[in-house]
C-alpha cells in the first residue's frame, strides 16, 4: 500500500482528501502547513506528496526545495493542488518536477488517477533505477 502525505492548510479539503485517498486504498498521513509537512516527509518518507502551494506557514513547493537540500532526504514525487491561477506557480512546479498540477476546485476522480499514474512512474525501473 502506497503512503501519501497530504500537506493542505484548509481543514475541510485536507479531511476530504484523506477520506477519498483512503477509500482508494492508500495509507494517508497529513500535515496542515509546510513546516510540519517537511518534518513529516523526512520522518515518514511517503511514496508521494500532495501539496498545496499557498499556505501561511511554508508553501508546498518550498517543501520540495528543502527536501532536495537535505542530505538524507529521498526523492519524493509530488502532485500540486492550488487555488491560484498564477502561471508562475505552474511553471515553478513544472521546473521542480511536479507529477501533476490541479487547480481547486478539482475532480477527485482525476486527482486519484493522476496519483496512480505518478506512483506507477516512480516505481518504474526506467524512471527510478533504485526501484
Amino acid at each position: 500500500m502506497s503512503k501519501i502525505l497530504i500537506v493542505e492548510d484548509d481543514a475541510n479539503i485536507n479531511r476530504a482528501l484523506c477520506i477519498r485517498l483512503r477509500a482508494a486504498g492508500y495509507e494517508v498521513i497529513s500535515a496542515e502547513d509546510g513546516y510540519l509537512g517537511l518534518s513529516v516527509a523526512l520522518q515518514r518518507r511517503p511514496d508521494l506528496m500532495l501539496l498545496d502551494i499557498s499556505m501561511p506557514a511554508g508553501g508546498g513547493l518550498s517543501i520540495v526545495e528543502r527536501l532536495r537540500e537535505h542530505p538524507d532526504a529521498p526523492e519524493i514525487p509530488f502532485v500540486v493542488l492550488t487555488a491560484s491561477k498564477r502561471e508562475e506557480y505552474r511553471q515553478e512546479a513544472a521546473t521542480l518536477g511536479a507529477g501533476g498540477y490541479f487547480e481547486k476546485p478539482y475532480r477527485s476522480e482525476e486527482l486519484v488517477a493522476e496519483i496512480q499514474r505518478v506512483l506507477a512512474l516512480a516505481a518504474s525501473p526506467a524512471v527510478n533505477p533504485a526501484a
